[in-house]
């Protein structure tokens, strides 16, 4: 099985066979990449994981980080895994090369990046936090906050962090207090309490660079009044070199159910009257200017559940193999035989290697999209691209997260008792994957955003284009003789999306608050539908390969096979419920009043 955070044969079958990122070796952004560099990079991630951050989980969920007057520490042995990551290079791997970067295709990179996720979550979050950090730089800042900031935080020696929640201003991000005041030489002093704050404070770089929301006095209320500043923990002198205090204090830390490894800060502002930031994005644009931050921690939040969810079925998966009980089935007497000889054991095993495979495929395959919209020459193309990451973000960031969970929580079953005890490493990981359903916005948010805003936007056009690539793949799927029946059950349950999603569309206008009660069930069939386009696709891939040469790869072809029937035929029928469920919009959750909820 080899290691224990990704399979890698099956990752490189989607990226290679499926997906085909050697598509993207015609462009000349990516002309230096080919398939031996590419595995290098992977074996490269994969040894570095495997020896320096997978070893020290454990190690920073029993220490945790410490906080002691104001200063936080982390895990002691998180430092030199962090050098040599950042030595590595793998601080900001997709950047260009003037940028200090690999050019990496973004493919590539989130392929990487799971690795790590996989292995220790906790240590991962504070590079993934200053990569965003530093792309919003690179994005919004002037050429003089480019030179000042983007240096240091893309090598790692500084951290980055984003800085939204308010103890009054939770995921109302419209409500922040933070007040910005205009000095003369163009800064603004800043004055506020945040919380919630990942990597808020550390001890593992030099600096922190806060990217931080507030709301310069006398900009309207609400979202459209808020701007962005760029706040160091310790300021800058222009020579690069670092200068005094900057009035940014840790305040506490929250003790967690899990990540514990990773800082999540209380931070106060301003004290002392003398914390100095710099406006980046320009005033009363600070959503536009974070939510590029946001929109990529969206996704990268994914990415992390979903590999904390394949770590969790590959220890599953060894168990039980390993682990012998009862006898066969059908029988009486006999020898123990191991468990995933037993019918529930072995339905657990692939409801987790469903999830695990076909959302890792559709976050790669979102992450292509990526590169591709900024890519290709035609302009309806580059639209199509840019629409498929605007739907798919809130379905990669719900998917990766809710199903990566399910997929730790199966785990524990599959171990039994032994999994509920701390001895064992899937314990951990559910722990440490629930908060990923949480942050970055809810999972409930995502929900709103996808019925809200991404199926309605441009008149549903980024809704067809998603319907329009699944359709694609049944129409591949139909001409399979093996596969013709799965895809014809898939186009059941397409079109029955299809017209439920329009049905939505029109209640939006009649009675929003109903139609968003529906919100969550309506994002759950999406990812489900979407987790059965990947498999699906997968599924037509191996029967090609399998074609060619019947021999090669058979078993691993064959299960890619399985397992997509399995899922479309045994999973998603489940779908039909919730989607009947919608059709028929029962009110009787607006007859529920307060009151009724008695305590």
């Amino acid at each position: 099985m080899g290691n224990k955070l990704i399979d890698l044969k099956d990752a490189g079958f989607a990226i290679y066979d499926q997906l085909k990122i050697a598509d993207l070796f015609a462009y000349e952004k990516f002309s230096d990449y080919a398939k031996d560099t590419v595995d290098m990079a992977i074996d490269t991630a994969e040894k570095l994981a495997v020896s320096e951050y997978y070893p020290i989980n454990e190690t920073g969920d029993k220490t945790g980080v410490a906080f002691d007057n104001g200063k936080v520490t982390v895990p002691a042995a998180f430092h030199a895994a962090y050098k040599k990551f950042c030595e590595g290079g793998w601080t900001a791997p997709a950047e260009d090369f003037d940028l200090g970067g690999q050019q990496m295709p973004a493919m590539l990179n989130y392929l990487t990046q799971m690795l790590f996720f996989a292995a220790n979550q906790s240590l991962m979050v504070y590079t993934c936090l200053t990569h965003s950090a530093g792309k919003v730089i690179e994005i919004f800042g002037t050429e003089e906050q480019k030179a000042k900031y983007l240096g240091p935080v893309w090598e790692g020696v500084w951290g980055g962090c984003m800085d939204l929640t308010e103890p009054e201003a939770g995921s109302d991000v419209g409500a922040i207090r933070t007040k910005a005041t205009p000095n003369e030489d163009g800064t603004y002093k800043i004055k506020g309490n945040k919380i919630f704050i990942s990597q808020g404070d550390s001890d593992l770089t030099e600096n922190i660079v806060h990217i931080l929301l507030a709301r310069v006095e006398g900009d309207p209320e609400g979202t459209k009044g808020l701007s962005c500043f760029i706040v160091p923990k310790i300021r800058v002198n222009d020579d690069g070199s670092l200068g005094a205090d900057n009035d940014v204090v840790c305040t506490g830390i929250e003790h967690k159910m899990g990540m514990k490894g990773s800082a999540t800060a209380s931070l106060a502002y301003g004290d002392n009257d003398n914390c100095i930031g710099e406006l980046i994005g320009g005033r009363c644009k600070g959503i536009v200017t974070m939510f590029n931050m946001m929109n990529e921690q969206r996704i990268v939040v994914g990415m992390e559940g979903i590999s904390m969810g394949s770590s969790a079925y590959l220890h599953a998966l060894d168990f039980a193999r390993e682990r012998k009980q009862g006898v066969a089935f059908g029988q009486k007497t006999g020898p123990q035989v191991p468990i995933i000889e037993h019918p529930d054991v072995r339905r657990n095993l692939l409801f987790m290697k469903s999830y695990t495979e076909g959302i890792r495929a559709l976050l790669l395959y979102a992450a292509k999209c990526l590169d591709l919209k900024e890519l290709v020459s035609d302009e309806a193309e580059r639209q199509k691209y840019s629409d498929l990451v605007e739907i798919l973000t809130p379905i990669c960031k719900a998917g990766g997260s809710e199903r990566g969970f399910d997929v730790c929580t199966a785990a524990i079953q599959i171990f039994g008792g032994y999994g509920y005890c701390q001895e064992y490493y899937v314990e951990q990981l559910a722990r440490d994957c629930k908060i990923t359903s949480i942050y970055e916005g809810t999972n409930g948010i995502q929900a709103n955003d996808l019925l809200g805003r991404k199926i309605v936007m441009r008149d549903a056009t980024a809704f067809k284009a998603l319907i329009d690539e699944m359709r694609a793949v049944i129409r591949a799927a139909e001409a399979i003789p093996e596969l013709s029946a799965y895809a014809a059950d898939m186009e059941i349950y397409v079109n029955k999306f299809v017209e439920t999603s329009d049905l939505l569309r029109a209640r939006l206008k009649e009675n929003a608050f109903l139609a968003y009660s529906f919100a969550t069930p309506y994002l759950n069939i999406a990812i489900d539908l979407a987790t059965a386009w990947m498999l699906l696709s997968q599924s037509v891939t191996a029967s090609e390969k399998l074609k060619a040469d019947a021999e090669t790869d058979a078993d691993f072809l064959n299960s890619k096979i399985n397992t997509a029937k399995f899922f479309i035929g045994a999973i998603l029928p489940q779908v039909t419920g919730r989607l009947d469920a919608i059709v028929k919009n029962d009110a009787a959750f607006l007859q529920m009043e307060d009151r009724y909820f008695i305590d």
